[in-house]
């Protein structure tokens, strides 16, 4: 009982930021997302059901994971143990391939990772729509991760119907770049897991809401035509009103440093005097996700290697979904 996989991370193009209160059936996000899931910055995940623990046991990137993520981990294999009718507890190890909670998304891939590794060595199935809710228990964005290329999220409407995550289009429909240009490898002080209770305290977050209807459309219609212009363009306004409702929460939310700002001059600077189609978005944290093409990937990586702050550029395509791997991590 005993299975080991791997998933990457995603950038999301329209964030979710905010979640409904009182749910039962795990997070319940307060608006759709958009996103594209990302090569070579992936996690591995090993699961073994152990007759002989007392808990499960965890580790990430060889130390003990730390209470937060335990926590998470355990909601999940909880759940695994009741789907499959199981009493064991596990050992679980993984290695994230990218920095860790610094707004690269490590969670999503994390546990996308996670539920498949547990589904596999509990018996359970392994089609990413059976595999949502556990992913959903750990992490929100890592339902995203169960599928390769551009993938859209749903959040349920009333009643006890579950979240709805579908592929838009495969990895190899349009291949994309996401340079992750590094400022920070420090974990965030206010993970995202909390920032999204907080987002209900913003002013401007009922604003942001009523937009996203309209931004989902155009981001959509934009990877359907692979416009990278119109893509941009949208995804850059909704990484700028997310952030703005962060840093007018209560307490305010400022995940960027002087060097987020630096990269986002520099980007604009690229697409304006140089006309290199590059376009920026940020997660939660202070690091800039800088979406372009492959053959202006190299030209946008010199630039950005060059502003002062940024210490590693990571180089991410397109990515696909999830799979089993042979060797195990233990």
């Amino acid at each position: 009982m005993k299975a080991t996989a791997n998933a990457g991370s995603n950038i999301a193009f329209v964030k979710y930021w905010g979640v409904r209160r009182g749910e039962r059936r795990g997070l319940v996000p307060l608006n759709p997302s958009v996103s594209m899931t990302l090569e070579k910055a992936r996690t591995t995940t090993t699961v073994e059901f152990l007759p002989g623990l007392k808990q499960d046991v965890c580790k990430i990137n060889n130390r003990p994971a730390p209470p937060d993520a335990v926590a998470r981990v355990h909601r999940v294999m909880s759940r695994v143990r009741r789907l499959a009718r199981l009493k064991a507890f596990a050992r679980i190890e993984s290695v994230n391939h990218f920095p860790t909670s610094a707004g690269i998304a490590s969670s999503a891939s994390g546990f996308a990772a996670l539920a498949l590794a547990a589904a596999r060595a509990a018996g359970l199935t392994e089609d990413p729509k059976h595999l949502v809710p556990l992913t959903i228990l750990g992490s929100g964005s890592a339902c995203r991760s169960l599928y390769g290329g551009y993938v859209l999220w749903s959040p349920p409407g009333k009643g006890r119907a579950p979240s709805r995550v579908r592929q838009l289009a495969p990895e190899g429909h349009w291949p994309l770049v996401d340079l992750v240009a590094i400022l920070s490898r420090e974990q965030k002080r206010v993970p995202s897991e909390q920032g999204h209770l907080l987002a209900r305290t913003s002013p401007l977050l009922e604003g942001r809401l009523q937009s996203l209807g309209k931004i989902v459309s155009k981001i959509r219609k934009a990877i359907r035509e692979r416009d990278l212009s119109a893509l941009g363009e949208w995804i850059e306004a909704d990484a700028l009103c997310m952030h703005a409702v962060m840093m007018t929460s209560r307490p305010s939310l400022l995940y960027w440093k002087p060097a987020t700002l630096a990269v986002i001059e520099a980007v604009r600077d690229l697409r304006d005097r140089k006309g290199i189609p590059c376009y920026f978005t940020i997660d939660a944290g202070p690091n800039v996700h800088v979406i372009t093409l492959p053959d202006q990937a190299a030209a946008v990586t010199r630039v950005l290697k060059r502003v002062e702050g940024v210490e590693e550029v990571l180089h991410c395509p397109t990515g696909r979904g999830p799979s089993i791997d042979e060797e195990p991590l233990f």
